[in-house]
């Protein structure tokens, strides 16, 4: 017997933000962070970085909840396919982080726009 599919949208909905601390350490790698939002049973951190014109420059999971351009020392999987580039001062990027559960369900999307300050 096929067990029924579970429609988690229904009691569950993805919750949108752009709650997230950018800190410019190092002008080339910012660290993002961020918090949890209303349901915080995620299990993962997907966190995507892309420039102006929307292209992925990096991919990555962590279970942390901060993640640093580009340093994988948190990283437990990495589906970016070559070495992102340096991020180039007044360029416009943008930064997407999906918190997921264990059952893979998307429970909260961070969506933010940056550029690289000077120090």
């Amino acid at each position: 017997m096929a067990q029924p599919i579970r429609l988690k949208h229904q009691t569950y909905e993805t919750e949108w933000s752009d709650e997230v601390q950018i800190a410019y350490s190092e002008n080339s790698k910012p660290t993002f962070s961020w918090q949890d939002g209303l349901i915080d049973d995620n299990a993962i951190y997907f966190q995507v970085v892309t420039n102006g014109q929307n292209d992925l420059l990096s991919g990555t999971y962590t279970y942390d909840k901060s993640f640093a351009y580009y340093d994988v020392s948190n990283v437990v999987l990495n589906v970016t396919r070559e070495e992102p580039p340096a991020l180039v001062l007044n360029d416009d990027y943008g930064f997407t982080m999906m918190g997921v559960s264990l059952d893979n369900w998307v429970n909260l999307v961070i969506q933010k726009d940056f550029q690289i300050e000077d120090k």
